[in-house]
């Protein structure tokens, strides 16, 4: 409900944290009973020994942890862990993939079309050391790799590009080339961390990377990431080579919230994947139908819990393809529906919560419907 007391179904959901809905009562619970205990230590807790058992429990790649704050700092971190490990510089990421908004890989992220800064602001020395490659093409990485690679860091599922999936083969070749080069190969999962499945893209696709970046659903709504891996490469950190330092890292509190959401979803992830790929298709069935319905062309990359719409008149398999799309018209169409009761995230991206369901999916079929007719009349210059 806003301040005006208008409702809402709410498919943006925080930029994608609130995978437990709004307010999970399982996770609020612990964070109250944490209150009682403190806010923070300036040291090691018990929460922080059990949030990382659950992430190593849960996340195949996993075997042992650190903790951040946000998604960027944990890339951050995941890079510098990778180049103590490897004793190398260079790291390479790619064009429509989103990795933080840190100077050093903030580069090529959508809609760019071409490698480079993406904001004003940016130290244009920071990325003397990052490669930018284009994503899904095996011969574009292979050549791209050399023996002062540290990283090839990537979305396994490129969400921020448009909810690309991997092609056929692309990620375990990938996981090849970098294992014979003695690349890490580094998945940014801030997205697709317990979204996609308990162990994320990586379950999902069954390919695992070196490290792992987590965030946003780790926390169910509260400010936690997470970087983990083979226990050779973050042997860096524990050994004390490199340093992993922070006010916040592991704050109590967030740990307390994610080791809740963690503990949930291990217990229900039998029934609460099938419903949120159910419910995933069922909303993009409903985006395509019911504009087409009045003659508006929606295309809808889906996957399990989220899913990206485009104003387009034929399908858009690849971040290239997607920046054809009519970005200005799918703004004005996501006005539409946030005029008739449903919140979406104007640049296309959708995602689900444990919470919406049958009745959720009721109200968004005449928000849709509403905001399709109200965009082809628009369209006609009615």
């Amino acid at each position: 409900m806003d301040v005006d007391g208008n409702e809402y179904v709410d498919y943006a959901l925080g930029f994608g944290p609130l995978l437990l809905g709004h307010s999970p009562q399982v996770v609020l619970e612990a964070v109250r009973r944490q209150l009682d205990f403190g806010l923070g230590y300036g040291a090691s807790h018990r929460l922080e020994a059990d949030l990382a058992e659950a992430v190593c429990r849960t996340v195949p790649s996993a075997e042992l942890a650190v903790f951040s704050n946000t998604g960027s700092e944990a890339v951050h971190a995941a890079i510098r862990i990778a180049r103590a490990a490897s004793g190398r510089n260079r790291v390479i990421k790619f064009l429509g993939h989103y990795d933080g908004w840190y100077d050093s890989i903030h580069v090529g992220v959508p809609p760019q079309s071409e490698p480079g800064p993406g904001t004003g602001g940016q130290d244009p020395g920071a990325v003397a050391s990052l490669t930018v490659c284009r994503w899904n093409d095996v011969d574009a990485l292979e050549s791209t790799l050399g023996d002062d690679v540290a990283a090839v860091i990537m979305e396994p599922l490129n969400v921020n590009g448009g909810c690309i999936a991997p092609a056929p083969g692309y990620l375990q070749r990938a996981r090849e080339l970098t294992r014979a080069n003695g690349s890490v190969l580094i998945f940014d999962e801030v997205i697709t961390g317990y979204r996609l499945a308990l162990g994320g893209a990586q379950e999902r696709y069954g390919v695992t990377p070196d490290l792992t970046v987590l965030g946003k659903a780790l926390g169910a709504g509260f400010v936690i990431s997470a970087v983990c891996g083979a226990a050779e490469v973050m042997e860096v950190v524990a050994d004390g080579r490199m340093a992993h330092v922070g006010t916040f890292n592991a704050n109590p509190v967030c740990a307390a919230a994610a080791l809740a959401a963690i503990t949930w979803l291990e217990a229900n992830r039998r029934d609460v994947y099938p419903a949120l790929e159910t419910n995933a298709r069922a909303l993009a069935g409903i985006l395509v139908d019911e504009s087409a319905a009045v003659g508006v062309q929606l295309q809808v990359n889906q996957d399990v819990g989220t899913m990206c719409a485009f104003v387009a008149d034929h399908p858009l398999p690849s971040y290239e393809a997607t920046l054809a799309a009519d970005a200005a018209g799918y703004r004005v169409f996501a006005q539409g529906l946030l005029e008739n009761g449903m919140h979406v995230i104007p640049r296309g991206l959708l995602y689900l919560s444990t919470e919406h369901g049958a009745e959720e999916l009721d109200l968004a079929r005449g928000s849709v419907a509403a905001a399709a007719a109200s965009y082809a009349l628009q369209a006609r210059g009615v």
